[in-house]
């Protein structure tokens, strides 16, 4: 085109989009992270930004609402929901808006595939971070509370989930003592908010904190795919129960968690069933311990009575046996007397024959005499003898006096 030529705006973008048409044809594919989405009226628009070497290169992106009606079936079927933070690739042709000069690319199609490797690329990554930190299992590694009664509720105040789990946890009848701290849990500052709650949760004196919020898209529930709110639940002091709306995604949150649940009913549920199971298993052990006790008793009574029942028959034996060496010793002692007397007389008797025989009267009888000097002494060998001594010789029936005329021992002869 010569330098001569003077071109309108609307020609110049009309060119512009010639070019652009006759370089790129029907379209192209362009990949990015989404900022400053606006879904809200009939035509979606957000900025697609790549991020390299300190630098960052922006694109105006629209979907016009006919566009949107045929990406939203792929998007729900993959559970994808375009905002803020997604990395998506989208293909589409770009222009010139000719009332404002300015470029946006319209995007007619999406490859959710693309977006869900970068999810997947992007989790991986940070769980392999959490275990060389040795994050991954740190929640899981407390000890499981073993009656939880003192809780922490983390979760969006007024939410669906919030009164699921309320109304769980009061339905069951048990006090639970609930200590509700607000979170955002969904799309700008949710993970600052989450990071933050946890922090006040941990803080308290309880037995366990629920982290909870209802179903979603996967991109609904990016906050808890967040490495900051990994680390949070990993550094709790105390154990962190999930329980986050899906049926078939596990969010990093749910690794990293003590437990994780599917629903915020369910993580109530199974809190409400650690205490119901406690509470069986201490009933079972009283149980126990009573049937224990009754039969240890039982035991006890059944000995008792057999060791009475032997007591009672050596004592009825020992009385026998006492009454019986009794009656032995009465009888002994009945006829004792007469034995003694008799024993006593046949003794006296012969200590009286005894006597008698010892009775100088009776020896004398038998040709025996007693000799007594003049004094009057008793007179038992010659030697006391003179001749001429006066001696009297007494008899049994009388006493003679005689002069000694002459001595004669047998032992010196004759005196």
């Amino acid at each position: 085109m010569s330098d001569d030529v003077t071109l309108s705006v609307s020609e110049y973008i009309g060119v512009v989009n010639g070019v652009l048409k006759g370089a790129l044809g029907a379209g192209v594919w362009v990949q990015g992270e989404i900022e400053g989405f606006n879904g809200r009226g009939k035509h979606t628009y957000f900025t697609i930004v790549e991020r390299g070497d300190g630098k960052k290169a922006a694109m105006n992106v629209a979907i016009w609402e006919f566009n949107l009606r045929k990406m939203r079936p792929l998007l729900q079927q993959h559970r994808l929901e375009l905002g803020d933070g997604i990395k998506v690739r989208l293909f589409g042709s770009g222009d010139l808006y000719i009332e404002r000069g300015s470029f946006s690319f319209k995007a007619s199609a999406i490859d959710p595939r693309f977006t869900l490797g970068d999810l997947a690329g992007q989790r991986d990554e940070i769980i392999q971070r959490l275990k060389k930190k040795g994050l991954y299992d740190a929640n899981r590694a407390l000890l499981t509370p073993l009656v939880p009664l003192r809780l922490a509720l983390v979760t969006s105040m007024g939410s669906a989930a919030h009164a699921d789990t309320i109304h769980e946890l009061e339905g069951s009848g048990i006090g639970f003592e609930m200590f509700a701290i607000d979170a955002r849990v969904q799309g700008e500052g949710s993970v600052d908010s989450i990071v933050s709650a946890l922090a006040t949760a941990g803080r308290l004196d309880v037995d366990a904190v629920l982290l909870v919020r209802g179903g979603g898209s996967r991109t609904d529930l990016l906050s808890f795919d967040a490495e900051a709110v990994a680390e949070a639940i990993a550094r709790c002091a105390v154990p962190v129960f999930t329980g986050v709306g899906h049926e078939i995604d596990i969010s990093i949150a749910d690794e990293v968690a003590h437990r994780s649940f599917k629903t915020p009913t369910a993580c109530a549920a199974g809190v409400v069933a650690m205490v119901n199971d406690f509470v069986e298993r201490t009933e079972n052990t009283w149980s126990a311990i009573a049937t224990q006790s009754l039969t240890l008793l039982q035991q006890s009574e059944h000995e008792l009575a057999t060791t009475a029942a032997r007591v009672k028959s050596l004592v009825m034996t020992a009385v026998a046996g006492a009454q019986s060496r009794l009656d032995v010793a009465c009888d002994r002692i009945r006829r004792r007397p007469f034995d003694v007397l008799k024993y006593a007389s046949q003794s006296l008797d012969l200590a009286g024959e005894r006597l008698r025989l010892l009775d100088p009267v009776t020896t004398m009888a038998r040709g025996w005499s007693i000799v007594r000097d003049a004094n009057g002494r008793s007179v038992t060998s010659v030697a006391q003898l003179r001749p001429h001594d006066v001696v009297t010789a007494q008899f049994a029936d009388g006493v003679a006096t005689t002069e000694v005329r002459e001595v004669t021992s047998t032992t010196k002869g004759k005196q």
